[in-house]
């Protein structure tokens, strides 16, 4: 694990700010897996309170990245968000596609293991 002083902050809140703008332009594509359909089911989750939950991430919810992606081209970030008494394991990544860049969303699915984020343990 990364101790705090090794902690990427602003690279981070960079990939965020960017993922988020991608968002609101309407640039975003998600993983519609079975895993991810199956959580927002058991949460409750509609697709628009997914979309405002990835709008909530912040760097306190970091837990690793930027990873090479081992399917794709291109770096994920991992973040672990708590809804209600669950964790989400939430895995991102920004694509670039030559004439426009697409926030993907590749996993948003209940944590099957602990998350440690830097700065909030899951409890």
């Amino acid at each position: 694990m990364e101790t705090v002083s090794s902690f990427p902050l602003l690279p981070c809140a960079i990939f965020l700010k960017e993922f988020k703008q991608l968002i609101q332009q309407g640039n975003l594509l998600v993983s519609y897996s079975l895993k991810n359909l199956n959580s927002l089911a058991s949460l409750g989750l509609t697709t628009e309170m997914r979309k405002g939950i990835l709008l909530s991430l912040t760097v306190d919810d970091y837990s690793s990245g930027p990873e090479p992606d081992h399917n794709f081209p291109g770096d994920v970030w991992k973040f672990g968000k708590e809804v209600g008494e669950k964790q989400l394991y939430v895995k991102l990544k920004i694509e670039d596609q030559g004439h426009r860049k697409i926030a993907k969303c590749l996993s948003f699915h209940i944590a099957e293991r602990e998350i440690c984020t830097h700065y909030k343990p899951y409890k």
